[in-house]
């Protein structure tokens, strides 16, 4: 009975060993996993206390260990975020779930960052003894509004808890066992630790075998390939998902690794290719784990940010091109009116053969391009009032000494805190437009000149005008008319008819309305202004024709006329009452 208690008690001595070898293994794994993460990891006591950083935190603080441990996270938060993170820490310790949310801070150099908080509460055997903070710098997501998107998976367990229960053999053994349950704890615990860790990470990781066989993976990497881990681990090798372009590159790596650890590179770029056919550009950062044949291989998804540093390539292209071909003189120059840059229009405007010669000849582009000092003051006035100003004349020095006009628009460039940055703008030689305009001002004043003495003779020759056509009218009444009457009284009625048209002939010429046609409506014949006349007077088309001694088609044409060029000839209008209503 003895031997078989003791027999007992060194089996389960012996086992007790060999879990917490196990543990301690997996302890030195997981501690590796959030060493080697992209995230800053951290922990915190009940109190809120630091208890744990990983090396990525103190990188991207830029503070020591020694600083964080046993200080309150409250030391790091900004005074406005202070308030909520308390709450999302009162929130976790009480064990409720709460969302991943963003805030800043400054690190010890003053640099302002954003980061992604993820929270979860830290279990042991049930009770919640502290927080796991996962922080992620999301700083050139929020300056770009472009960052990548980040990956949030549900908690799974990936390693069953292997629990056991070591039966107390005899009293002799009561201290050691208690010491090996304390210590086995201690590393259950610290499993626990790292594995909520790799878990929670919104980071693809991935631990491979000397051959790069998968032999563990997380939530994120099943998304990330589009396998499960069960498809994954002791089935498949990380070379398989690797873009054919770039397979012979990380086969050398590989090699170069497995030979010397560190010689080979430990992140770079590749392309990787999902169970779908997606390609996807990667970042990926290898540990050799020590004393092992393993590597640790964590992804991220820079798929975006590729495509955005693309397009942004393009587009600065695309605006070099612009900046360099444009005919406009396109600058920008600095308070001090020194030239920042320049294409080569603008250097060529000023008579230098290149920006690179302006730049280093003019030191003030203020007085030694800017020849007027009161067109200067007003320019700057104008800046400095609205922040901007368009086609703004002024005159310029080129290099030769030569006056030039110019035309300019100009802005000052200020950043986020309305702080001034520097003026920018294009400008254009107006110099021969300006010579124009003057020859035209001075053409203009002559031919003004000239009207006015034409004016003077106009009026001069309608005033004789005017006093001849009263000595006609006057002699046709005092010296035609009365002979007339004379006639008609002495002849037969076969002469009646001639005497008579001569009559309304001469009746015409007197005509207020005729006078009145001839001068407002130059444009019309005097047989239209005659017919116009006998409309007035109530004459019908063949009344006229007979007067005239006209066919009635040729008065019709003459009637059409006249209301062409009177505008009417579209209007439901009378022409009768119409010319009636002319004087």
């Amino acid at each position: 009975m003895k031997k078989t208690t003791k027999d007992n008690n060194q089996i389960q001595a012996k086992n007790s060993e060999h879990i917490q070898e196990i543990l301690s293994q997996n302890l030195n794994i997981y501690r590796l996993i959030a060493e080697n993460m992209y995230d800053a990891i951290y922990t915190l006591d009940t109190n809120g206390n630091f208890t744990f950083v990983n090396d990525v935190a103190l990188k991207r603080s830029g503070y020591t260990r020694k600083w964080f441990i046993g200080r309150s996270f409250l030391n790091f938060v900004i005074p406005e975020n202070k308030n909520m993170v308390q709450k999302s820490f009162k929130s976790v310790m009480m064990g409720k779930v709460v969302p991943a949310y963003e805030l800043s801070y400054i690190n010890s150099k003053g640099k302002s960052l954003w980061i992604e908080i993820n929270a979860t509460p830290l279990v042991d055997n049930g009770n919640i003894i502290g927080v796991l903070v996962v922080s992620r710098d999301i700083t050139e997501r929020k300056r770009n509004e472009e960052e990548l998107k980040l990956y949030r998976n549900n908690l799974e367990s990936l390693i069953e808890g292997r629990t056991a229960e070591l039966r107390i053999a005899n009293e002799q053994l009561q201290i050691e066992i208690a010491q090996h349950k304390k210590t086995e704890e201690a590393l259950r615990s610290s499993e626990a630790y790292y594995r909520t860790i790799f878990h929670n990470t919104g980071t693809a990781i991935i631990i491979m075998e000397d051959d790069t066989t998968i032999s563990l993976s997380n939530a994120e990497c099943e998304k990330f390939v589009g396998y499960r881990a069960s498809d994954l681990e002791g089935k498949r090798r990380a070379v398989e998902f690797v873009a054919r372009q770039d397979l012979e590159r990380i086969l050398s790596y590989n090699e170069l690794r497995r030979q010397d650890p560190e010689k080979a590179p430990r992140s770079y770029e590749l392309k990787i290719v999902d169970r779908h056919g997606n390609v996807r550009d990667v970042l990926i950062t290898i540990a050799s784990i020590p004393h092992t044949n393993k590597t640790i291989a964590s992804f991220l998804d820079i798929t975006e940010q590729k495509k955005m540093e693309a397009a942004l390539k393009a587009s600065e292209e695309k605006y070099r091109n612009i900046f360099e071909n444009a005919v406009e003189g396109i600058f920008q120059i600095g308070i001090n009116g020194e030239i920042l840059s320049a294409n080569p229009s603008f250097s060529h405007l000023f008579g230098y053969k290149s920006p690179q010669e302006i730049m280093r000849a003019v030191k003030d582009i203020r007085y030694e391009i800017y020849a007027d000092e009161s067109q200067r003051n007003e320019l700057r006035r104008l800046l400095d009032k609205q922040g901007f100003v368009r086609n703004f004349e002024v005159i310029c020095r080129r290099k030769d000494g030569q006056r030039i006009w110019i035309s300019v628009n100009i802005r000052a460039v200020k950043d986020n805190n309305s702080k001034f940055l520097f003026y920018e703008g294009t400008l254009v030689d107006i110099t021969e437009r300006k010579m124009i305009q003057d020859d035209l001002e001075k053409k203009s004043r002559s031919l003004e000149e000239t009207n006015a003495a034409l004016r003077v003779l106009l009026k001069q020759r309608e005033e004789d005008k005017t006093d001849l056509e009263e000595k006609v009218l006057h002699n046709i009444k005092e010296l035609v008319l009365p002979y007339i009457d004379k006639l008609r009284a002495g002849q037969q009625n076969r002469d009646t008819v001639i005497i008579d048209i001569v009559e309304s002939n001469l009746n015409e010429i007197l005509s207020p309305f005729i006078k009145s046609m001839a001068s407002k409506y130059a444009n019309f014949t005097p047989k239209e202004i005659q017919i116009a006349d006998l409309m007035k007077k109530g004459k019908s088309t063949k009344e006229i024709s007979t007067i005239l001694n006209l066919s009635p088609r040729t008065i019709d044409i003459h009637r059409y006329n006249i209301r062409r060029k009177l505008n009417i000839n579209k209007k439901k209008v009378n022409l009768q009452s119409y010319l009636l209503t002319l004087t």
